[in-house]
């Protein structure tokens, strides 16, 4: 996956920049609103970028001397410059500075994707490894979103010497941390954002929860409020910086759809709708299920988790399948006084309970998903930013909840 930051001071045109990116290929874009001299204060963070887009409306915006001193600092970093109009003079001074490509506004789509393929091929795939996305998101409250993909980032990490990272998006609570540990998170997302400035690796080092040395938990909001104050850019720097750090990164993302699960969401391949066998949650699954469909979400990335199984439930479970017209990928059974033991100790299942189903289920699980990041298959990219999609069927002021 190419890695590409766009700095641009105009949103609009950001927004624009976006989906013609998206369009060209099989991209990961993380957004910089300012001037190019601001990335010069963010440390090592930009050594896992690929690309480097800079939007300028003149040359004299495009701070060609601060480009140059990027370059210098990052020499595998690709730079390709926008204008509204580029004379001979122009082009030659960027070369100068280190741009490889200039390119006039309005964008040429064509234009964007041979600048783009010329950029991959300066790129030696083998120097980089792919991360594999993965999110877990409630069809209902209580369905244990947070307990699942906290339990199973740890046992890929546990069981099969990945580097994980989980991000904690849910914004009631916020509290996966506390589920596999007993430290207080040195940071939350919130947090980090208010500071996004000092975004380096050891900034992010020092601001996650060490769970173990290969599983790392980024702490939610823990407050809906707190969690307002958190943009989509912010988050995509904040992934932009961690995520080639990190072999899977896995995503709690609650029961809420909006601006910054939309993020999570574009990033992964894998997306495990959560629920339990009743009516409630299938009534539930079937909502999220059509506005991920609607969101142009591939079938193939949505699986079925179904947490809280008994044999009892078969009837339920067959009634889930024809409204989703799915099977269920996977199967957690009810376990309750092993889910309750570990949740109290804020110790993962493997450690509290490890020859339990429950603890049998999740590793299966995470064997599933490691599996599946060691031939990782990138996420279909679609034409149109998934949050313009999600604004044009739901409305920019509301953010809805599958409930």
């Amino acid at each position: 996956m190419i890695n590409i930051l766009i700095s641009s001071e105009h949103t609009g045109r950001m927004s624009e920049i976006v989906r013609l990116v998206t369009d060209s290929g099989s991209y990961t874009t993380t957004r910089m609103q300012g001037a190019p001299s601001t990335l010069l204060e963010r440390g090592d963070s930009l050594d896992v970028f690929d690309v480097l887009i800079i939007d300028a409306s003149s040359l004299e915006h495009a701070e060609l001397p601060a480009v140059d001193m990027l370059i210098h600092r990052y020499p595998r970093l690709t730079c390709i410059l926008l204008l509204p109009e580029a004379s001979p003079d122009v082009l030659i001074a960027a070369m100068r500075a280190g741009f490889r490509d200039v390119l006039n506004w309005p964008l040429d789509p064509r234009a964007l994707g041979d600048a783009l393929k010329r950029a991959i091929a300066q790129r030696v795939m083998d120097q980089r490894h792919e991360t594999h996305f993965v999110s877990f998101i409630s069809c209902k409250g209580g369905a244990g979103t947070s307990f699942i993909a906290a339990n199973v980032g740890h046992a890929i990490s546990t069981l099969h010497d990945k580097r994980v990272l989980l991000v904690d998006l849910t914004q009631q609570f916020g509290d996966a941390a506390f589920l596999v540990s007993d430290q207080t998170p040195p940071s939350t997302l919130p947090q980090m954002c208010a500071q996004i400035g000092r975004m380096d690796a050891a900034f992010l080092e020092a601001s996650l929860t060490h769970v173990s040395p290969r599983f790392h938990v980024l702490a939610g909001a823990g407050d809906p409020l707190k969690a307002l104050d958190i943009h989509e850019e912010q988050l995509e720097w904040i992934l932009g910086v961690a995520a080639p750090r990190y072999d899977v990164v896995l995503f709690d993302l609650g029961q809420s759809i909006n601006a910054l699960s939309i993020v999570a969401l574009d990033r992964s391949a894998e997306i495990h709708m959560v629920l339990q066998a009743s009516m409630p949650y299938v009534r539930a699954a079937r909502r999220l299920q059509e506005i991920l469909v609607s969101l142009a979400y591939p079938a193939d990335q949505l699986r079925v988790l179904v947490n809280r199984h008994r044999r009892q439930d078969e009837r339920v479970r067959s009634v889930l399948e024809q409204v989703l017209g799915k099977r269920p990928s996977h199967l957690i059974p009810d376990d309750p006084q092993v889910a309750y033991d570990a949740v109290n100790l804020g110790e993962p299942v493997l450690k509290t309970a490890r020859n339990s189903p429950l603890a049998h289920s999740l590793q299966t699980l995470a064997q599933n998903i490691a599996n599946h990041s060691a031939g990782v298959a990138t996420a279909d990219k679609r034409g149109e930013p998934m949050l313009a999609k999600l604004f044009g069927h739901i409305g920019a002021s509301r953010q809805p909840k599958v409930s």
